[in-house]
């Protein structure tokens, strides 16, 4: 009987010591949010209307672009 409830506590505390490398494992993973990752001002396509991010949407006078393709006016 001992013996069943010694394994049980070594498996309950193995399992908690995995969880708990595997969490720090994680955290170091993470990168720190950089401006390039944060919320960023989205504008649509005058063309298409999807919306891209402003710092790469092309603008020509007023009006923003999802691509070169969508600026350039129609033949």
């Amino acid at each position: 009987m001992f013996r069943l409830i010694l394994l049980f506590v070594l498996l309950a505390v193995s399992l908690y010591a995995v969880k708990l490398w595997q969490r720090g494992r994680l955290e170091k993973t993470k990168k720190p949010l950089t401006k390039s990752t944060q919320s960023q001002k989205m504008v649509p396509c005058d063309e298409c209307g999807l919306h891209v991010p402003e710092q790469e949407a092309i603008k020509i006078g007023d009006n923003n672009f999802c691509s070169l393709e969508h600026a350039k006016p129609p033949k």
